[in-house]
């Protein structure tokens, strides 16, 4: 019976994976070593390309229950073989690095036989590169093109900006071009493309220059009327006005999602906030959450568009695949609301009552971009600073947000760290009042390979008119709003 086994193409690390195996549930420890136990025989070690192909003959008693395969005395973690097994494949073995190869035999599920070893070495080449690199740079996208050399033992295409491994694009072995999109801007880059052989071996790498000069970004606000001007809400109504008074501000409709150019719009605002819309995220203007605008902003976010969603559109987080359909915001107000005298702010402190120690976390996120050049004070008296945002007066409760204590600690120090681990994102803003870890209410959500960042904005705070007058903390509202929008750029 012919086995594999793999090495990794960084470090060529051994990956022993669990073959099916007669001995059992194996732990190192658990076999106990018998000399005298019957070895195997005729061991050899043969390279055929770059694959090593490691033989033997079985001894020929009874009771024979499995086969370790190790490589290098990593006796530790054996690969577990089938009590038939005469043969296993190497690959990734770098090359010019003699391997040793030892195999024992496990008998009655306890006992193991000394090993019998072998070695090679696969020979030192140099592997053929790509040919005829050449860029071209259109907006911030970058179109790298490129020949590959003759052999039928390529399996893959690696694409490296400045050398980075760890961010490198791995492409088909057939493929001759790729466009980097959304690349920096006014700076010197390196691009790299590698042939990959037989899986696990890089040929040199094939370098070209390019720069990408800057192009001031846009930003998108997404209308669900044919005008700013015609936005049922006076809250949407008033952040569109102050929307469209912004440097490099556009505002589109649905229809053109699908062909907006990340490069040039890389940031969209959707802003939804309406007495009486029912919760959840159908409930939403159609406008936002037909199967066609969902689509379109997956594919416009998935080729690294960044959104802000504020107040009620926090909930397209759940289409969008940014959190799970089970971590919907479940706070929620959708009415006229009341009149207080308190000032409404929020808390960038999670766990303030936690910071002189506990087995909870206190996490300051004041340092964050989108508190810059805001400043921080404690209207309330509560011990602390905090962003005010909406001052004394008739205010609508409008919450769309977290509760964290839902979700529990999980593995986590408490529900604030569970929840930014299972999401992918960093708290940034609590409720005012909350000195513990209770709600999320203003989050960032990390890029990742499906979707780009997005900031989301549930606080009920974060009110865009105040209805019984002038807010005398507006300008925190605009400049908080200024912050999220340029951070996304």
């Amino acid at each position: 019976m012919k086995n594999i086994i793999n090495y990794g193409i960084g470090a060529m690390l051994l990956a022993f994976g669990s073959v099916m195996t007669a001995c059992g549930d194996f732990e190192p420890t658990g076999y106990e070593p018998l000399p005298e136990l019957p070895t195997v025989s005729g061991l050899k070690a043969e390279i055929s390309g770059h694959t090593i192909n490691v033989s033997w003959q079985l001894p020929s008693e009874a009771g024979i229950t499995g086969i370790q395969f190790i490589k290098d005395a990593d006796n530790r973690n054996p690969v577990q073989l089938g009590s038939d097994a005469t043969s296993y494949e190497v690959k990734g073995q770098p090359m010019g690095v003699e391997g040793l190869f030892t195999v024992k035999v496990c008998y009655d599920d306890k006992y193991v036989s000394e090993g019998v070893s072998t070695t090679a070495t696969l020979p030192q080449e140099t592997l053929a590169g790509v040919t005829g690199l050449t860029h071209s740079v259109s907006g911030r996208t970058v179109t790298l093109s490129w020949s590959l050399p003759s052999g039928g033992d390529i399996t893959g295409v690696r694409v490296l900006r400045d050398g980075d491994v760890d961010a490198a694009i791995n492409l088909p072995a057939s493929a001759t071009s790729y466009e980097m999109k959304a690349q920096p801007m006014d700076v010197d880059l390196t691009y790299g493309v590698q042939v990959i052989y037989d899986e696990y071996y890089p040929s040199e790498t094939t370098t070209v220059k390019a720069r990408v000069p800057y192009i001031a970004p846009k930003m998108a606000y997404l209308l669900t009327a044919d005008s700013w001007q015609n936005l049922p809400d006076d809250d949407e109504r008033a952040a569109a006005e102050w929307f469209s008074l912004q440097e490099n501000a556009e505002f589109i409709q649905p229809s053109q999602i699908a062909e907006l150019d990340v490069d040039l719009y890389p940031v969209m605002w959707i802003e939804i906030d309406r007495v009486g819309l029912e919760l959840g995220w159908q409930n939403l203007p159609q406008e936002v959450s037909s199967d066609a605008a969902i689509a379109a902003l997956k594919a416009y976010t998935a080729n690294g568009g960044n959104l802000y969603l504020s107040n009620m559109a926090t909930q397209l987080t759940v289409p969008l695949g940014i959190v799970p359909e089970n971590m919907a915001p479940t706070v929620y107000g959708n009415g006229d609301g009341g009149s207080g005298d308190d000032v409404w702010v929020i808390n960038p402190y999670l766990g303030w009552d936690f910071r002189d120690g506990s087995d909870q976390g206190f996490y300051d996120r004041t340092t964050h971009a989108i508190y810059q050049g805001l400043t921080l004070e404690d209207p309330n008296g509560y011990g602390y600073q905090n962003l005010p945002l909406i001052g004394p007066g008739q205010r609508e409760d409008h919450n769309c947000l977290w509760d964290c204590n839902i979700y529990g600690r999980g593995s986590y120090p408490d529900v604030i760290a569970n929840f930014e681990a299972t999401t992918g994102s960093l708290v940034l803003a609590t409720w005012g009042h909350v000195r513990d870890h209770c709600v999320a209410g203003l989050v960032e959500f990390y890029a990742n390979a499906n979707h780009g960042r997005c900031i989301a904005n549930g606080l009920a705070a974060y009110e865009w008119n105040q209805n019984s007058g002038p807010n005398p903390y507006q300008h925190n509202v605009e400049q908080l709003t200024s912050n999220i929008l340029n951070y996304l750029k």
